[in-house]
């Protein structure tokens, strides 16, 4: 980070018999670091799993080179109590090194549970040096709306004044992510009697899912159907039910189907995160 020096002379002078002092002006520079930098991250928010990609950029503005400068990155590290801290990123996949836009060394980073830190052996004066590399979401990943993964990195290294630290932010993306199961009861099944076809809808995002249309062509077409949501019954009104094809709800009906949004529970003891989505269940019942 840069600094501002001030500076203020005292000229003490006498005559005859008398000292007097005078004050200068206050003088002011600015004193860059040898070494500045910023860390992005490529994607504008993340889910479970997903991969991210951030990029660490390092300029040496001083007139000689800097070697063997360390890159520490915390992987997003934080207090899940006073006893425990969680990691919500791991380490994955090849670091690239640019100086000046070519591509340079290859480096081995040293991999923790909690970091990972590159070594750049040498950054030119006036050269800017470039790291990319990945780390996934794990299951220590907030994921909930409005969380966010804060990760920082911590440069150092011989002729680094003011050790420079690098700070990125990316937010738990707002979804909804659908699964739909069925089955049939009973089965085996007698022609003529009850068949049940169960829709069990799953919804693992944070979000709730809105808007749903089931549709479904039923062979054979079972007769005399019965559709319930979480076990009531939906009026013929609000489905329809064309030559075994059922659409729920019908078109223009105003009645709306929704999955609530997953729950996410954290284990106390590893700071990971149980995720219980939310669930509708939808049953059609007619003789076949």
């Amino acid at each position: 980070m840069a600094v501002t020096i001030t500076n203020q002379a005292l000229l003490q002078y006498t005559y005859g018999t008398t000292t007097a002092v005078a004050a200068s002006n206050i003088a002011t520079t600015v004193l860059n670091d040898t070494l500045t930098g910023e860390k992005t991250v490529l994607e504008a928010d993340y889910r479970a799993g997903e991969n991210l990609t951030y990029i660490i950029t390092l300029t040496n503005s001083g007139t000689s080179a800097l070697t063997d400068v360390t890159v520490t990155d915390d992987l997003g590290t934080y207090a899940v109590s006073p006893t425990l801290d969680a990691t919500p990123l791991t380490y994955g996949g090849a670091v690239l090194l640019y100086i000046n836009g070519v591509l340079g060394a290859t480096i081995t980073p040293t991999v923790d549970e909690d970091s990972v830190t590159f070594v750049i052996p040498s950054i030119p004066a006036g050269a800017t040096a470039m790291l990319i590399y990945d780390a996934n979401v794990n299951a220590a990943a907030p994921l909930t709306s409005g969380s966010a993964i804060v990760n920082t990195a911590a440069v150092s290294g011989a002729g680094i004044t003011d050790s420079p630290e690098l700070t990125a932010r990316v937010e738990a993306e707002d979804y909804a992510d659908v699964s739909v199961f069925k089955e049939m009861t009973p089965n085996p099944v007698t022609e003529g009697s009850l068949l049940t076809y169960t829709f069990t809808i799953e919804n693992y995002g944070n979000t709730e899912a809105t808007g749903l249309v089931l549709t479904d062509a039923f062979d054979p077409t079972p007769t005399g159907i019965t559709v319930t949501v979480d076990g009531t019954v939906i009026p013929p009104s609000d489905y329809t039910y064309v030559d075994g094809t059922l659409t729920l709800p019908a078109a223009g009906s105003g009645y709306e189907i929704t999955v609530p949004a997953a729950t996410f529970t954290r284990n106390d003891a590893t700071g990971e995160f149980t995720v219980t989505p939310g669930i509708r269940v939808i049953t059609v019942t007619g003789t076949i």
